[in-house]
C-alpha cells in the first residue's frame, strides 16, 4: 500500500473512534414505583363491638276468632219434668242469661246421705240469625235419685222391675233453631229399667 492511501486510512478510523467517545451513554428506562405494601393484619383498626341483639317482642294475646254478636242479651229458660207412674210430676227450671254469640254456663250440686253428689250443670250458647230465630246449643246433665223425698233403699246387684229406682243419670247435647219465646220439648228419654220418663223443655227468649 501506498504511503498516501495508509495516511487517509488511519485519519478515518481516528474519525470514527472520537465520534463514538464522545457521545453520551444512554439512560436506563426509569422503573415504574412499586406499590406500598397493604398493612399487616396486626396494624388493622379494631373493629367496633357488635351491637345488642334486642329482645324479641312478647307474643299478641289469641284473637277471638268467632264473629261478633248483636248488643243484646238472651234468657235461656230449661226445665226438666221428671214423671213416674201413680205419682206427681216433678219439675226443675234452670235459668241463664247471657250475650248474643256468648256461652254461659251453671254448676251446681246437692249431696244426699246415702247418694252422693247430685250435679244440675246447664252450658247454654246462643246466636241470633239474621231472620230473627235463635240457635241454641244446650249441653246438660242432671242425676236425678229415686225413691221418695231423696231417700233410697238398698239396690239389688240385678236390676229388676221391682227394684227400687237408685239414680237416673241425664246426659243431652242439644242444637235447635227456636222462635223467641216459643217453647219446645227438646227431648224426652226413659228410665232403661223403670216407667220413669224426664221431659226437656226450652225456650230462649231476646231480652230488649
Amino acid at each position: 500500500m501506498r504511503p498516501r492511501h495508509c495516511l487517509v486510512a488511519a485519519c478515518v478510523l481516528a474519525l470514527c473512534c472520537g465520534t463514538a467517545l464522545a457521545q453520551p451513554p444512554t439512560p436506563a428506562a426509569p422503573q415504574a414505583p412499586k406499590a406500598p405494601a397493604p398493612p399487616s393484619a396486626t396494624m388493622q383498626a379494631p373493629k367496633p363491638p357488635a351491637a345488642p341483639t334486642p329482645p324479641a317482642p312478647p307474643a299478641p294475646p289469641i284473637p277471638d276468632t268467632r264473629p261478633g254478636g248483636q248488643a243484646v242479651n238472651i234468657r235461656v229458660d230449661v226445665t226438666i219434668t221428671d214423671q213416674r207412674a201413680n205419682t206427681t210430676s216433678l219439675k226443675k227450671t234452670v235459668t241463664v242469661v247471657t250475650a248474643d254469640n256468648r256461652g254461659s254456663r251453671i254448676r251446681s250440686t246437692a249431696s244426699y246421705m246415702g247418694v252422693g253428689e247430685i250435679p244440675l250443670n246447664v252450658d247454654a250458647e246462643p246466636q241470633i240469625l239474621a231472620d230473627g230465630k235463635i240457635m241454641l246449643r244446650v249441653n246438660l246433665q242432671y242425676d236425678l235419685p229415686g225413691g221418695t223425698n231423696g231417700k233410697t233403699t238398698d239396690v239389688p246387684t240385678v236390676p229388676s222391675p221391682t227394684a227400687t229406682l237408685f239414680k237416673t243419670q241425664i246426659q243431652e247435647n242439644l242444637a235447635l233453631v227456636l222462635e223467641s219465646g216459643k217453647p219446645i220439648v227438646a227431648a224426652q228419654s226413659a228410665d232403661p229399667v223403670g216407667d220413669r220418663q224426664v221431659t226437656i223443655e226450652v225456650k230462649a227468649t231476646i231480652l230488649k
